[in-house]
């Protein structure tokens, strides 16, 4: 199995077992929208579960 980019990734593969890599990859070193959007996204993530936000 692989995935096959669209849009700005067109003609890029990536196969599964590299997936994780290639994601994490582009989160931490790709454009800076991507490391914002990330950053946002594991933040929401990993504080969604046994830690309330407070003021």
């Amino acid at each position: 199995m692989y995935y096959r980019g669209i849009g700005p990734e067109v003609d890029k593969v990536v196969e599964e077992g590299k997936a994780y890599t290639y994601a994490l990859e582009r989160c931490l070193e790709g454009t800076v929208e991507e490391q914002e959007e990330f950053k946002q996204m594991l933040v929401e993530w990993y504080y969604s579960g046994n830690w309330i936000k407070e003021e």
